[in-house]
């Protein structure tokens, strides 16, 4: 099926879309079901494939469970972050990288610059497959019960089979559930799972992500980072215990100088022109303080996540961004200034 098949079908159940996003009426349901489209997915296999990823990535999939997730991202030699990406381990010959559909290309790229020497397979699969969500308070429960599945747990992957074709269940959180299918298969896992779930806007998706203060890079901001500015250090998503990777030498040298400027901050405006990713943020007229991550639509405004310069942020001078529209800084649900290796 071809991607504008896919779009054809969701239009006949109502969608309207803007650009690659998918959008619903909004019915207020428990559990909604949302298209996926902007995601895509690079998938690596092959008997080598743990060896070569344990050495590119900043997370450490050797003391990853099998049919576990992590975040993590790979890093150019200078420790900017190329691409961020949650990691599914379904076996340690078996990875799939789930990130942005833009920056699926470039990931691709950039590690197949160092697998030529290691058995493993490098594929940016998201042409030929598509991202489900669900999410609503129960998500995980509901999606073991409509495919079947068991193990499904926040955090963990589990593969299973529709129309002998192989899907991937992937629960980020205990309140969104990510279903990666072959897209041949797509309309009939989208009928099942709408027995119970009613169609959302990816606005939603990416609300929630926006909340839980998960990092998505796009192209436009590959290689502008170090993993701290994204704090993927305070969300596990950096291992200082791990042996080398690309980038390891300048990302733990800053973490052990405690040398970082910039971090990610969660801020909300009024509504209007959603930001787009590395949208300037400024202090007053002329003054940079930082840029866009990704922003979403929510109710009466946006939210988004922004990389800062915390010396400014200290100062508690408004930030606006370049339209004039202010922010208003908004807590995240965890520490973004803990320190991984202090002593528990």
């Amino acid at each position: 099926m071809e991607l504008q098949q896919w779009r054809d079908f969701l239009s006949g159940r109502g969608a309207t879309w803007d650009r690659d996003q998918a959008h619903f009426a909004d019915t207020g349901g428990e559990l909604q079901l949302i298209d996926l489209s902007p995601m895509g997915a690079v998938s690596i296999t092959g008997a080598d494939s743990q060896k070569f990823l344990q050495g590119q990535l900043t997370c450490d999939l050797v003391n990853l469970p099998d049919r576990h997730t992590s975040l993590g991202a790979h890093c150019n030699p200078k420790g900017r972050v190329i691409s961020a990406f949650f990691a599914l381990k379904v076996a340690r010959d078996d990875f799939v990288l789930c990130m942005p559909r833009d920056l699926a290309a470039v990931a691709t790229a950039a590690l197949a610059r160092y697998s030529v020497f290691f058995k493993a397979d490098l594929c940016d699969i998201s042409a030929d497959h598509q991202w489900l969500g669900l999410q609503g308070a129960e998500a995980v429960r509901h999606a073991a019960e409509l495919l079947g599945l068991e193990g499904l747990d926040s955090g963990t992957v589990v593969p299973f089979e529709i129309d002998s074709s192989r899907a991937l269940a992937f629960a980020v959180s205990p309140q969104q559930v990510a279903i990666l299918v072959p897209r041949a298969q797509a309309e009939e896992l989208w009928q099942r799972l709408e027995s119970r779930a009613q169609a959302a806007s990816y606005g939603n998706w990416l609300g929630q992500q926006i909340a839980a203060g998960i990092p998505q890079l796009h192209a436009d901001t590959s290689e502008a980072f170090i993993p701290q500015m994204l704090n993927l250090h305070v969300l596990d998503g950096v291992s200082f215990k791990k042996g080398c990777y690309t980038g390891q030498e300048v990302v733990a040298r800053l973490q052990y100088r405690g040398a970082t400027k910039r971090r990610m901050f969660r801020a909300r405006c009024e509504p209007g022109p959603l930001p787009t990713p590395g949208t300037d943020i400024r202090i007053g007229e002329h003054r940079p303080a930082g840029e866009v991550l990704t922003a979403a639509p929510v109710a009466g405004g946006i939210e988004l996540l922004a990389v800062l310069n915390n010396a400014l942020v200290a100062v508690e001078d408004p930030l606006c961004l370049g339209d004039g529209r202010a922010l208003e800084l908004l807590d995240l649900p965890y520490d973004a200034d803990a320190d991984p290796l202090a002593e528990p």
